[in-house]
C-alpha cells in the first residue's frame, strides 16, 4: 500500500519549529514550484496528479470556474492502481460546496468593517474548518483499515486556518501536532507532500513559493511537484 498525506500549505519552517517528527521523516525538504507564476492550490494539485504543468489550462477557466475543475481519472497516476482511495483532493473529487463556503466566509471577513461582526465571521470560519477537518481525518483513518493499494488524504486545515490565524502560534502548533499525530497512525511507508507553504503577512498568512516533502525511503532533493507522477507509478514508487 502506498500512502500520500497531501497537506495544503504545510510550512517547512513550522514543521521544524514544532518538531513534527512524523511529518518530517528521515528525508525531507522543499519542493520546487518556481515554474508556476503563483502558488495557486488548484493549479498545483492538478499538476501534481497529472505530472504536467496545467497552470495555463486551469487559469483560463477564470477565478470562479477554476474551483470546479475535475481532472479525469485517466489523466492521473491514480488510474495505475487497482483500488485507489483519494480523499477530497482539489481538481479531482474535493467537496466543492464545503470549500466554496470557506472561501465565501474568508471574503466576508475581509469585506466586513464592524469589528465584532468581523470576529463572529472569523469564529464561524474557524469552527467550520475544524469540523470539516474532523470529517476528513475520520475518512482517512477508515481508508487505512480497508483494502486499498493506494491512499491519498488531502488535508486543508493548515491553509484554511492559517490564512486568518497564522500569527496565532498556539493554534498553528495545535494543528501541526494533530497532523503529525495523524501521520504517525499510518501503518505503512508514506509520502508527505504540500503544494506550497505559508508565510506571515501581518497577522495573516499567505502562500509561500515552495512546498514541502518528506520520505523515509530516499532523499528526493528539490523535486518539482510534477515529478511525483512518475515516482508514484507502481514499480517506481518510493
Amino acid at each position: 500500500m502506498i500512502v500520500i498525506l497531501a497537506i495544503d500549505a504545510l510550512e517547512y519552517n513550522l514543521v521544524e519549529r514544532f518538531n513534527c517528527s512524523n511529518l518530517r521523516q528521515t528525508y525531507y525538504g522543499k519542493t520546487n514550484i518556481s515554474e508556476f507564476s503563483e502558488p495557486r492550490t488548484m493549479v498545483l494539485w492538478s499538476s501534481f496528479m497529472t505530472g504536467k504543468n496545467l497552470e495555463a489550462e486551469i487559469l483560463e477557466k477564470g477565478d470562479k470556474e477554476m474551483w470546479e475543475t475535475h481532472i479525469d481519472h485517466k489523466r492521473t497516476f491514480f488510474s495505475r492502481f487497482t483500488n485507489p482511495a483519494v480523499i477530497d483532493l482539489p481538481g479531482y473529487n474535493y467537496d466543492l460546496a464545503e470549500h466554496e463556503q470557506e472561501r465565501n466566509l474568508l471574503k466576508q471577513y475581509f469585506d466586513e468593517n464592524i469589528p465584532f461582526k468581523k470576529d463572529l465571521v472569523k469564529r464561524e470560519y474557524n469552527d467550520r474548518a475544524f469540523a470539516f477537518h474532523r470529517k476528513i481525518k475520520k475518512d482517512f483513518l477508515n481508508a487505512l483499515r480497508q483494502n486499498h493499494d493506494f491512499i491519498l488524504g488531502y488535508f486543508s486545515i493548515a491553509d484554511v486556518i492559517g490564512h486568518l490565524n497564522f500569527s496565532n502560534t498556539t493554534l498553528m502548533r495545535m494543528i501541526y501536532q494533530d497532523l503529525d499525530k495523524i501521520t504517525g497512525s499510518i501503518p505503512a511507508s508514506y509520502i508527505v507532500l504540500s503544494d506550497h507553504g505559508m508565510e506571515p503577512l501581518g497577522m495573516f498568512g499567505d502562500h509561500s513559493r515552495y512546498g514541502f516533502w518528506s520520505s523515509s525511503e530516499q532523499d528526493l532533493g528539490n523535486p518539482k511537484i510534477t515529478d511525483f507522477f512518475e515516482m508514484m507509478i507502481p514499480g517506481n514508487a518510493l
